[in-house]
């Protein structure tokens, strides 16, 4: 596979660069090539071009709630963590338009010191403003869903196209761009270029009070300062996964340098040389525990990309 010279003088582009760096639990091999648009129009350039010579490709944002393989994975990279924008909406009053690469903690930031409620929620968790829309960002102090009115995505043929959007269009962690348990997807996989949040007007103080009483929530109950991809697997109307991998008795178990947080039981952390074979053999191995203590089955909730990587304990494991 060779990207257009042209392309290349244009836009920045990494051959065959590693994609564990640029995920929050910091294990996976390469891709081919990571694109990194800098702005709106080289994200609507890159995309027409794959688009045009067949080439598949993924996009990457702040790379959390994702196992890479160790193998890495064949397709383009679009890592959109340069664009950053966030600016008032033109035309709704207390809204803002941000741009997928934008850091949800510089979002929340922007949000109260400007005096606009209803994102502070999010705080804490370590994604951009693309994946939080895709997967529904969020959890008990309210999901990015709940301010969303309109996103613009890439289709097909390179144009931006937006879509007018409610809470109604999103589920729990599957939106109109990843499917869920009972949910299809109409956009499965599109490139989301921003979307217009309609927040409410409040003080500054009052929002920087509820931020903190959140933070306080989550550093007291999730390892935040760990490399992790965030919560591993989905929790159910029945129980919460935490609690079914705890009363298994899987906090602390490892693999290799993969380990179930003591802290929070449905984070795998990566203590520092931990591969995706790691996490894999301890995926697997977390799921056999818990059904056979329960007769549950835990889902997924990260994204996998790549092979299933070798388990740690041998053959293959399921990446799901």
């Amino acid at each position: 596979m060779e990207l257009p010279e042209d392309l290349a003088e244009r836009l920045l582009i990494h051959r065959d660069a590693a994609l564990g760096p640029r995920t929050t639990l910091g294990v996976g091999g390469p891709a081919p090539f990571i694109i990194e648009p800098r702005r709106r129009e080289e994200l609507l350039e890159a995309v027409a071009t794959l688009q045009r010579a067949g080439w598949p490709f993924r996009v990457l944002g702040h790379g959390s709630n994702l196992v890479v393989s160790d193998a890495g994975v064949p397709e383009v990279v679009l890592h959109t963590r340069l664009m950053q924008g966030i600016w008032h909406h033109g035309e709704r009053e207390h809204a803002l338009r941000v741009e997928c690469g934008a850091p949800l903690t510089r979002l929340v930031g922007v949000a109260q010191r400007q005096g606009l409620a209803g994102v502070e929620g999010l705080i804490g968790i370590p994604g951009t403003l693309g994946g939080a829309v895709a997967g529904n960002a969020g959890g008990r102090h309210g999901c990015i869903a709940d301010v969303i009115t309109a996103v613009t995505v890439v289709d097909a043929d390179g144009r931006a196209r937006e879509l007018e959007l409610s809470a109604d269009d999103f589920g729990y962690r599957c939106s109109p761009f990843k499917a869920g348990p009972g949910r299809t997807a109409a956009w499965q996989g599109a490139a989301i270029l921003d979307a217009v949040l309609q927040l409410r007007p409040d003080t500054p103080e009052a929002i920087h009070a509820r931020m903190a009483g959140v933070l306080k929530d989550k550093r007291a109950s999730q390892p935040l300062a760990a490399r992790s991809a965030g919560c591993m697997f989905r929790n159910d109307a029945e129980a919460p996964a935490a609690r079914l991998i705890d009363e298994a008795g899987c906090k602390g178990l490892a693999v290799g340098e993969a380990e179930v947080s003591t802290l929070h039981a449905n984070f795998i952390l990566n203590r520092g040389g931990a591969t995706a074979r790691d996490v894999t053999a301890l995926i697997e191995r977390v799921r056999a525990r818990v059904h056979e203590r329960t007769g549950a089955r835990l889902q997924l909730e990260v994204e996998c990309w790549g092979p299933p990587p070798e388990s740690a304990e041998g053959g293959q494991g399921g990446a799901g």
